[in-house]
């Protein structure tokens, strides 16, 4: 999708440092004297100014119909070649890969204006790398018409020498280029206005040799105007975008000028990915456009391509002598000029150019001597691994892979019936409440203290689901007062309107051990229903009914299941999904079995713990401080007093209300909780974390980059206890509440502080 917003950062401000005494007209040959384009030190990129064609962030330069500076006796090539000079001075800090040519050269295309225009070209030659193609006021008719002025100057021969030029058609009015930036080949195709039949083989043939590259399709005409800087496909554009581009995937970018005002478009090709299509033209604008250029920022980190249109020449002038029109124009800001693209590199090519992920790597790649315990959940870590959405059931073992012993044990908490429903209730009424605390609404909360009451001993109440489910199984949950009050026949119905109701299960001369005791039911049910409804036909004997939580499932284990998902520099290739939340709590944990040395292990020379996470998108509920990895125990009783809460465990890496990372210890020496906070993580994103301490202070990494707020306060070890190292959630008075909602992959303790460079997935 198409963002508005501003580039930042490419320093044209201070643009043009040196600048080029140029004449118009009559000294021009003085100026542009040099040879035309020719290979300079064998990169593929070809020019000058060190552009670094790996680099993931690079430019492509846009220049639109420039035919009024070229346009008979009133020509004046001053502000291209301003153009040029800027390009060519700001290579290197912009990353200027291209720059394509959208025809329209000249105004008349005759023999003088021409070769006026090949002679301010030269500036350019060998220094930036570059492609032209002819419009319809350089030439005439189609890509057949034979020999033109233009053909003499802007043809195949101009380009034999650039390391960038990969040919053209037999005709000479088509060509391509392949570029080599962003560590990848771009196909650059230069098309002619109007493309004829042969033509058209030829586009098509070039495409087919070039199967795994990117095509930017350039051309003069293929999408106009419409209103409010949208565009839409002009006659011609229609044959050219039936003809070459719906069917070939690979081009994702089309440019064109010859029409104004600028626009832009998404179209959908025959694959259904999108083909973005834009207008770039300021032949309309003051002095013809001022040698306007379009900068397409390609950012392949963010995904992103920012957009920029401004004058080089205008923004050149003295500020204090530009004229009103010159500082009208020497920077567009509008919506059609200035704007950013979303686009998923790696998924919109995943067609024609799929990525290959790495291999997973063995345990024993990842587990130097250093590691005291290492755990993942492919078939090497898990067993049972390998179907996606599989359930992890409760007592399941995952092994420590270095054999240290660290082995974790899965525990389900917090829910009596599998794959719990109440999330799904979206409207709780009764057949009688006592207002406005003791209400039915209460049932759904998870709270045991909480609790429904009807002055009846009779009575019922209905849930109404987001959606229907297939519930088959329920718990009550008894209150806190009487067991007079205590359902004691009931039957539970479904319905899809609200009114028509189907028995489901019925339960007579049920009790409760106690209080707060919970009894789970069970039955046969394969019909989804939006209405489920607990009718209490008596109870045990008083003349109120109370309740204090029903709960509903439909058996599925969803708080921990398998997932071939992964960080693409994990080592394996699965992580568990984790469903954990509030209201009701519930969690899934990995339990430390008892005994293992990570349970009492001081660290007092320092350690490493790293885990790859990743937050669902969308990041639904409250799931405010929910615990990643954790030591169970109270802060208080390792002897701490200076720190947010005795409660509290030693040391607890959580997630707080805004996704800020926060990571807390309680040092085995200092009488202090120093406490490490993140950005906020982006939901739908891998993330590698890395807790990292030298025995002296600890500073928090995510994808290798440090975070800002990492405490310089000293901090030796951590303070356990001897209980359980968990993941999945942390604890508070020794109690698990909610647990951790996302994916959690691989993840490493090591005992000693690792550079970046020794993650389990390495940054540089």
């Amino acid at each position: 999708m198409d963002n508005v917003g501003e580039q930042h950062g490419v320093g044209r401000r201070a643009l043009i440092q040196a600048a080029l005494a140029a004449p118009a007209v009559g000294a021009l040959s003085t100026l542009v004297g040099a040879s035309p384009a020719s290979a300079d030190d064998g990169h593929r990129s070809g020019g000058n100014g060190h552009f670094d064609e790996e680099s993931p962030r690079f430019a492509l330069a846009v220049l639109p119909d420039t035919q009024y500076l070229f346009d008979a006796d009133s020509a004046n090539p001053e502000p291209l070649l301003k153009t040029f000079d800027y390009l060519i001075q700001e290579r290197a800090d912009l990353n200027i890969a291209f720059m394509t040519h959208l025809g329209d050269v000249t105004e008349h295309g005759t023999e003088q204006e021409e070769t006026l225009a090949g002679k301010t070209f030269r500036a350019i030659d060998d220094k930036v790398p570059y492609s032209v193609l002819a419009g319809n006021h350089d030439v005439t008719s189609d890509d057949q018409r034979g020999k033109t002025p233009y053909l003499s100057v802007f043809g195949p021969q101009r380009f034999a020498k650039s390391p960038t030029f990969g040919g053209a058609s037999p005709d000479g009015y088509n060509s391509f280029h392949v570029v080599r930036a962003g560590g990848r080949e771009w196909l650059i195709l230069a098309l002619d206005w109007r493309l004829s039949d042969k033509g058209v083989q030829w586009a098509q043939g070039v495409i087919d040799a070039h199967r795994t590259l990117p095509v930017i399709l350039t051309t003069h005409e293929l999408v106009a105007p419409g209103d409010n800087g949208t565009a839409s496909l002009s006659a011609y554009g229609q044959q050219l975008w039936d003809g070459v581009i719906r069917r070939n995937d690979q081009i994702f970018l089309t440019l064109n000028g010859h029409f104004w005002p600028p626009a832009r478009t998404v179209l959908k090709n025959d694959a259904g990915n999108d083909v973005h299509a834009h207008i770039t033209n300021y032949q309309d604008r003051y002095y013809g456009g001022g040698g306007m250029i379009r900068l397409y920022h390609f950012d392949l980190v963010r995904n992103v391509v920012d957009v920029e249109t401004f004058s080089p020449w205008f923004l050149d002038h003295d500020p204090e002598r530009r004229s009103p029109l010159e500082a009208e124009t020497l920077e567009l800001t509008g919506p059609t000029d200035r704007f950013s693209i979303d686009i998923d590199f790696t998924a919109r090519f995943q067609g024609f150019a799929p990525v290959t992920p790495p291999p997973p790597r063995p345990v024993s790649a990842v587990t130097p001597k250093s590691t005291v315990a290492y755990w993942r959940f492919d078939a090497a870590g898990l067993t049972g691994a390998g179907t996606a959405g599989s359930p992890v059931a409760a007592g399941t073992v995952v092994p420590d892979l270095t054999g240290n012993g660290n082995n974790l044990t899965v525990q389900l908490l917090g829910t009596p019936v599998p794959g719990n429903l109440l999330g799904q209730v979206s409207a709780v009424t009764a057949s009688a409440e006592n207002a406005p605390n003791e209400i039915a609404a209460n049932l759904k909360d998870g709270n045991s203290s909480t609790k429904w009451l009807a002055f009846s001993s009779t009575g019922w109440v209905t849930y109404r689901l987001a959606k229907p489910a297939v519930v088959v199984q329920y718990a009550l949950t008894s209150a806190n007062d009487s067991a007079g009050r205590d359902p004691k026949d009931f039957t539970v119905q479904g319905s899809n309107d609200g009114s028509s109701w189907t028995d489901l299960d019925t339960q007579t001369g049920v009790s409760f051990s106690g209080r707060f005791a919970t009894n789970t039911y069970s039955f046969t049910n394969k019909t989804a229903y939006a209405y489920y409804r607990l009718n209490v036909t008596a109870n045990s004997g008083d003349s109120l009914i109370q309740l204090a939580d029903w709960s509903i499932g439909d058996g599925s284990n969803h708080l921990l299941t398998w997932s071939p998902d992964h960080h693409t520099g994990q080592p394996a290739h699965a992580s568990l999904r984790f469903d954990g939340g509030k209201s009701p709590d519930r969690a899934a944990i990995l339990e430390a079995v008892a005994g293992a040395p990570v349970n009492s292990m001081k660290f007092r020379s320092g350690y490493t713990i790293e885990a790859f996470i990743k937050l669902p998108d969308p990041f639904q509920g409250d799931h405010a401080w929910m615990g990643i990895l954790s030591w169970e125990g109270r802060s208080g009783d390792a002897g701490k007093t200076n720190g947010f809460s005795q409660d509290e465990p030693t040391c607890s890496l959580n997630l707080s209300p805004e996704r800020f990372l926060q990571y807390i210890v309680y040092p085995d020496v200092q009488n202090s909780s120093p406490t490490s906070w993140s950005h906020a993580l982006p939901p739908g994103e891998w993330m590698h974390i890395a807790v990292v301490n030298d025995g002296r202070a600890t500073v928090i990494y995510v994808n290798g980059s440090k975070i800002v707020r990492n405490p310089t306060q000293p901090s030796t070890g951590i303070a356990t206890l001897g209980k359980p190292f968990v993941l999945g959630a942390t604890q508070s008075d020794l109690q698990f509440g909610q647990g951790f909602y996302g994916w959690i992959g691989d993840v490493r303790i090591s005992s000693r502080a690792l550079r970046t460079s020794e993650f389990l997935t390495t940054f540089k």
